[in-house]
């Protein structure tokens, strides 16, 4: 009778032990298997929903033409994610960062730089000067709003494009990619310990905690030189990004900007453009 491992009841480091003194690959491949099937199966799951930038207009303000305006923008919706689990086990944590990931390199609904977030945030903010004493009159902040929220939108639609597109099975098949090489060339805490200079730093860990740190570490180390390949820029090079399309490109100079692709189709709309001028001229 073949023996079917289970890592329901275990201890990451169990689980982990017993995978790196397992005697055949088969017996590896089992606990292995086992480990990404309670992964996959946590009731953590990735979750994304709608939050606001909210503002309340003061009622003595609210009938103001200004006051309307700024009542108008007092809820600004934008797309948020799950970031934390309240389960501090083992495999939640791990699968919180696994779903992490998946939202900062391929979710495109979910976009929260920095850049963006300040353009959403623009009518709270004119309206907190406004009630500090800040003299504005409606049509200027209407401007000022419309001008803020037209530039979210390329800064969003640019920061679109600068995600990788993978779906959520194919992910987890790369995922489990990057946990087989992290079992693989995990060592043991006893191989640390022998060595006094890091001893200190487990002292405050428990494994559970040294594993779990270690594996997070791990797949997000793993996902540059994965988008580095999907990307085709080789592995030792700098990179930037396309500023026509988003892909990210080897920078062999500050002066380039466009990826191959979009390089040559600019080219040519400027051939174009350049031979029409030409014509004309000849008119």
């Amino acid at each position: 009778m073949i023996h079917i491992y289970q890592c329901n009841d275990s201890y990451l480091y169990e689980i982990i032990e017993d995978y790196k003194e397992a005697a055949t690959i088969e017996e590896k491949d089992g606990i292995f298997n086992s480990f990404c099937s309670f992964i996959w199966s946590s009731d953590n799951k990735r979750r994304i929903y709608k939050k606001a930038i909210r503002f309340k207009v003061r009622k003595d303000l609210l009938p103001t033409e200004l006051g309307q305006v700024f009542d108008t923008w007092s809820d600004v919706e934008y797309t948020y994610y799950k970031t934390m689990s309240r389960d501090e086990n083992w495999h939640s944590i791990i699968r919180q960062k696994i779903n992490n990931i998946y939202t900062k390199y391929f979710d495109k609904e979910v976009i929260l730089k920095k850049e963006y977030m300040d353009l959403l945030k623009t009518p709270k903010r004119l309206y907190y000067q406004w009630v500090s004493g800040i003299d504005m009159n409606a049509e200027t902040v209407t401007e000022l709003i419309d001008d803020s929220m037209d530039k979210a939108m390329k800064v969003k639609n640019r920061l679109q494009l600068e995600k990788m597109t993978l779906p959520w099975n194919e992910y987890k098949k790369v995922t489990e990619k990057f946990l087989r090489k992290c079992f693989d060339n995990c060592k043991l805490i006893g191989e640390y310990e022998d060595n006094t200079k890091i001893n200190t730093k487990l002292d405050f860990l428990t494994e559970d905690h040294f594993y779990v740190g270690y594996i997070c570490r791990y797949i997000e180390k793993e996902i540059i030189p994965f988008q580095k390949n999907y990307y085709g820029v080789r592995q030792h090079k700098r990179y930037s990004r396309c500023t026509q399309c988003g892909s990210m490109i080897e920078k062999t100079n500050n002066r380039i900007q466009y990826c191959k692709k979009c390089g040559k189709e600019i080219n040519r709309l400027k051939t174009k453009k350049r031979m029409q001028s030409i014509r004309n001229k000849n008119v």
